[in-house]
């Protein structure tokens, strides 16, 4: 079940997400990659976390991206549309993660296209309003 506080906790995940947008926007010598990165790894765990509270799924909040992935999945299989394969990240969990961030704009961009796949899903199932 959603309440209010988990639907405001999707909108701040979702202000993650649009920084890493805006931040890929940039002309490319001027992007700083680890914000993007951080912000987007950032917006996807919350998402799949607060997915997974709002459907009373038992996780950890340390989750990699991968293991909260395989958790959303078991709760619903859309999110085996959900493509991570490119995600370097994905295997680490939030300890390894600190200090680790991709140097390509384009692993980035992997990440954002996640994590828009994620935003997606838990929008329409949750009818959350932009």
């Amino acid at each position: 079940m959603i309440t209010d506080e988990i639907r405001n906790s999707f909108m701040v995940a979702d202000k993650s997400l649009l920084l890493a947008k805006e931040e890929l926007c940039r002309p490319h010598e001027d992007v700083v990659t680890l914000s993007a990165c951080q912000s987007v790894r950032s917006s996807m765990k919350n998402m799949m976390h607060l997915y997974l509270l709002a459907h009373a799924v038992d996780n950890d909040e340390k989750a990699s991206i991968e293991q909260l992935m395989d958790l959303c999945v078991k709760a619903n299989k859309q999110f085996l549309n959900v493509d991570i394969s490119n995600i370097e990240c994905k295997g680490e969990g939030h300890e390894n993660c600190n200090g680790k961030y991709c140097l390509s704009i384009e692993n980035v961009n992997c990440c954002v296209t996640a994590a828009n796949q994620l935003r997606s899903i838990v929008w329409q199932e949750f009818k959350i309003n932009d």
